[in-house]
């Protein structure tokens, strides 16, 4: 049944910086990261918060669109150069009719959205320089490649307070 899913599907190229689904539109379609980092955040005033970033193998939904078929509020954003691959909610949805193997599966990837929101909880805690030495632990990948500005919107600080935490760290303070 994968093999079905993966032949329904489209793949995207997409460019640093691109907006693979925008804050404030309809996208109901379901996305696998094939290749780069996306980051998930959502607007506040003028600023804008990180909430997670997806790698490969990560399934990008907007829960708000796929099952509301409101907009959005969250921004899918690449981090880099990337490849997503997109199905349609109605092909997602048909599949999931068709299968009880595939069902079992998108129900999973539900609760693994649920345990890794949790799971980033538990991960980044303590003072700002264990939560950045965390993700530079944990997350490598998200260090190489993404903007400093967004990883300090995801650790919840300036860019300049992180460039000082990396200064610090590099000092061996």
């Amino acid at each position: 049944m994968m093999e079905v899913f993966c032949s329904s599907m489209e793949v995207m190229k997409l460019k640093r910086y691109d907006m693979l689904i925008k804050s404030g539109a309809v996208d109901d379609n379901v996305y696998v990261v094939k290749k780069g980092i996306i980051r998930r955040g959502y607007p506040v005033g003028d600023k804008t918060i990180t909430k997670s970033f997806a790698t490969a193998g990560s399934v990008l939904v907007s829960w708000h669109s796929y099952f509301l078929g409101k907009p959005s509020f969250s921004f899918f954003e690449a981090c880099c150069n990337s490849e997503v691959m997109c199905v349609t909610k109605e092909r997602f949805d048909e599949l999931i009719a068709m299968s009880h193997e595939f069902s079992q599966w998108a129900l999973s990837i539900a609760h693994a959205t649920l345990y890794l929101d949790e799971y980033k909880s538990s991960v980044l805690r303590g003072d700002i320089k264990v939560r950045y030495v965390s993700l530079i632990k944990n997350r490598p990948e998200v260090i190489r490649e993404v903007p400093l500005g967004y990883i300090a919107s995801y650790l919840g600080i300036t860019q300049q307070h992180l460039s000082r935490i990396r200064k610090e760290l590099v000092a061996g303070k």
